[in-house]
């Protein structure tokens, strides 16, 4: 598969849009929503503002349908390790996502060579969970009220960064994005594919790249939205993170999905050390349900009402 999904260059000034999916690789949905997306805008010949390109994250691991091959392409982007990697790369050394890293760098890299400043950066970057009800948003606390961000009216993590190191998101915060994870859903699911291909669309008027007149696939996700917004919270932050290991043999206990309330004292999980017992009173928050993974499961707390 090519790692650039489509790319559309119109007018002298506009938005900087990057639509990223299968960062992780067996997450699909955002992969295959980018190309409706570039599709429809062909098909339909939408005209655009600025410069829209729909990238795949990890070729190889979504060649292969899995998270990653050696390892989490979300979780290696710290300043001191990609400069690292840009110094001292060796080819017949290299680990794939080294070389996946550094492709993809390379991408952004050129399209910020010929953006005008003075425009929006967005990098939208398009996950799937492995449990249901995983509808959200997470983006650094500073860019929470953003107009773009406010219009998928999905609940907002907003300090997951601080337990995560190395993201995607938090590194292209630092050099001028507003740049979000948007989780649509379970793993492979039709409303995740349906959230992700209209939420693009949501993304795209509200950074003023697109008229609204193209109206058909606002309508659809206020569709999806209205179907089970009232039953999330609309702003969370983070209790706390299990993080786990191979060798933990961990395994989360069926029946948990986002957002479910749990109480302390209930065990959710168990490793080779026995049961794990929540702590706090809170919402269990991304439970692990697939092999490859480091985070377990999260409790968060809701700082603000029901959307």
């Amino acid at each position: 598969m090519n790692r650039i999904l489509g790319k559309k260059v119109e007018g002298a000034s506009g938005p900087l849009i990057i639509l990223l999916g299968g960062v992780h690789g067996n997450e699909d949905t955002g992969v295959h929503s980018i190309i409706n997306v570039f599709r429809t805008i062909e098909e339909r010949k939408i005209p655009i503002k600025g410069k829209l390109i729909g990238l795949i994250g990890n070729v190889r691991a979504y060649d292969k349908g899995i998270r990653f091959l050696d390892y989490d392409l979300n979780r290696c982007w710290t300043e001191e390790f990609v400069e690292d990697l840009k110094a001292n790369h060796i080819p017949e050394l290299a680990k794939a996502e080294d070389i996946e890293l550094l492709d993809l760098l390379m991408e952004i890299e050129q399209l910020v060579k010929t953006y005008d400043t003075g425009q929006l950066k967005i990098l939208a970057d398009l996950h799937a969970t492995s449990s249901d009800n995983g509808n959200f948003i997470v983006i650094p606390e500073d860019e929470a009220d953003q107009p773009v961000i406010q219009s998928l009216r999905l609940p907002i993590i907003i300090d997951l960064e601080k337990y995560l190191n190395g993201t995607l998101l938090e590194y292209m915060h630092h050099r001028g994005f507003i740049s979000f994870a948007f989780e649509g859903g379970l793993i492979g699911s039709d409303r995740a594919l349906n959230l992700h291909t209209s939420g693009i669309w949501e993304i795209l008027y509200s950074a003023g790249m697109v008229e609204r007149r193209h109206d058909h696939e606002f309508a659809k996700y206020d569709q999806i939205m209205d179907s089970f917004i009232h039953k999330l919270p609309h702003k969370v932050s983070v209790l706390y993170r299990h993080k786990v290991k191979r060798k933990d043999c961990f395994k989360m206990r069926p029946g948990y999905h986002n957002f479910m309330a749990v109480k302390k004292g209930e065990a959710v999980a168990d490793d080779i050390k026995g049961e794990i017992i929540i702590k706090k009173d809170g919402m269990i928050f991304m439970p692990l349900y697939q092999e490859l993974g480091d985070d377990g499961f999260f409790v968060v707390k809701e700082i603000e009402g029901r959307l």
